[in-house]
């Protein structure tokens, strides 16, 4: 028995001294061949940030035309000169990747404030069983909160989830048909079978021909969209982690929800899928806006459509004027932790026929309209053939009574108002929510010598309005929709 003790001791001392061995000559070089991830904490490390943002290619995607190829995060730092900030960004990251990227800058660092970006996206079937998993997951083994030694091992023996691409897709299709809605109004079972309604009865050009590449556009919002977020779900995990490590290294924590593409969301899918947005944006809003040290920055809705470079995806890709309204609403939030640092650079300038305007104005019986928007006919360029509008409201009460409208005065001076009724899905309970209209622009629209657009309160309950929202744009182009898109026609009734 006591030979074997010793055994045993000789064998532990010895692999005692191979992980030191190991650890000290040959794991960095592995991690920077496996696991180059690390090298962006290493690097903010190195450069003493103060604050830190966690992203993935919503912060550095840009046009191919556009000449200003700068982050959010830099336009952020623009905010703070005299404060260090950093920023770890890998493509196709989610709260798990940033989770170990944060594990491995130390307590002793200069970071006193981490940004993790929070797509409300990456809480799907299509992103959490992505085909990029493989790689993304080899990525994290070495990080593991294992020896070096036995994290090398580990690799070595592939432990990590090998998926071929069907067998990806397969897990999605699962989700598709198996996961239910059963919430009171919402018409649809499933993804599965909301997909096919949608697939069968299509989407219709102004000529009534059946345009089959937008149909496959909306199918795919709904597939990328329709789910509903609960406390079991792996990025939830995820982002608490984040949340119990920044508070035991006294980090503050802002999560940078993203804006999402509300207005063709709206335009193509409708009211269902604005119900489910809502619901998983006021799930996110109330499990971590609530908790002491972390702060919420939601940005969900404030890009509008021309701002999102992918017209035929689903991505948080925006062109520079979206980036640096996504990078103006973050810095009012650290300003809180940086009042001092905080200066306004002014850079945020609004493209041409994007008119935003800021404020809050409380709409009443004696005072029922909201801002306005003055337009002559020479405003309205000859390509735009659609306009978006959006807006953030709060009202207690009904808002059947409360209406978005276009005021149009031709040249022998008549008038003539087309009236858009608040979203029905917008929230009744005293809180901010926002509604997102996609109008075209016809020929009165366009003759029209002034245009007035604005939000009209006929009821005795008063009702808040903030930060009117137009964008004139082109229709957008036949969408191509990629070859990653799965076949509408393949379910039918979750089969």
């Amino acid at each position: 028995m006591k030979k074997l003790l010793i055994r045993i001791g000789m064998v532990l001392a010895m692999l005692v001294v191979l992980n030191w061995v190991y650890a000290t000559w040959f794991f960095e070089k592995d991690l920077r061949k496996h696991s180059d991830i690390v090298e962006l904490s290493w690097d903010v490390i190195d450069d003493s940030c103060r604050i830190i943002y966690l992203g993935e290619s919503s912060n550095n995607h840009y046009g191919d035309e556009e000449t200003n190829h700068r982050k959010i995060s830099d336009f952020t730092a623009d905010y703070f000169p005299t404060v260090k900030m950093g920023d770890l960004t890998k493509s196709a990251s989610h709260a798990q990747t940033y989770l170990y990227m944060l594990k491995h800058i130390p307590a002793s660092s200069s970071v006193e404030t981490v940004v993790v970006t929070m797509n409300m996206r990456s809480f799907g079937p299509l992103w959490i069983y992505s085909k990029l998993e493989t790689a993304l997951r080899k990525q994290l083994v070495l990080l593991e909160d294992h020896p070096p030694l036995v994290n090398r091992f580990l690799l070595a023996f592939k432990a990590y989830p090998i998926k071929t691409a069907d067998e990806w897709d397969e897990l999605v299709l699962e989700h598709w048909r198996n996961d239910t809605f059963n919430i009171p109004n919402l018409p649809w079972y499933n993804v599965a079978d909301w997909n096919y309604a949608k697939y069968t009865y299509g989407w219709y050009d102004a000529n009534g021909e059946k345009d089959w590449d937008v149909t496959s556009l909306a199918c795919h919002y709904i597939k990328t969209y329709a789910y509903v977020i609960k406390d079991d779900n792996p990025r939830v995990k995820d982002f608490d982690a984040i949340v119990e490590l920044c508070r035991q290294r006294g980090w503050n924590l802002i999560f940078n929800l993203m804006a999402e593409n509300v207005d063709k969301a709206n335009e193509l899918v409708g009211n269902d899928l604005m119900l489910l947005f809502r619901l998983n944006r006021d799930f996110l809003l109330k499990r971590y806006g609530n908790l002491d040290g972390v702060t919420v920055v939601n940005n969900f809705s404030l890009v509008r459509d021309v701002n999102f470079i992918d017209q035929d995806w689903t991505t948080e890709h925006y062109y520079e004027e979206g980036r640096r309204i996504i990078a103006d609403h973050l810095a009012l939030a650290l300003r809180d932790f940086y009042p001092d640092d905080y200066r306004n650079p002014d850079s945020l300038k609004m493209d041409t026929g994007h008119y935003l305007l800021s404020g809050t104005k409380t709409l009443d019986r004696q005072n029922p309209y909201s801002m306005t928007l003055v337009l002559t006919a020479d405003s309205i360029r000859p390509d735009w053939d659609m306009v978006n509008v959006a807006f953030e409201i709060k009202q207690a009460d009904s808002l059947d009574k409360t209406i978005f409208a276009v005021e149009k005065l031709d040249v022998q001076g008549e008038k003539s108002v087309d009236s858009y009724v608040v979203n029905e899905h917008v929230q009744k309970n005293g809180t901010w929510d926002f509604a997102t209209f996609t109008l075209p622009i016809d020929s009165t629209f366009r003759t029209a010598q002034k245009t007035k657009m604005y939000v009209h309160n006929f009821s005795d309950s008063p009702v808040q309005i903030r930060n009117l929202d137009v964008s004139f744009r082109p229709a957008y182009l036949k969408a191509r929709v990629k070859a990653q898109s799965y076949k509408s026609e393949d379910f039918h009734n979750g089969e």
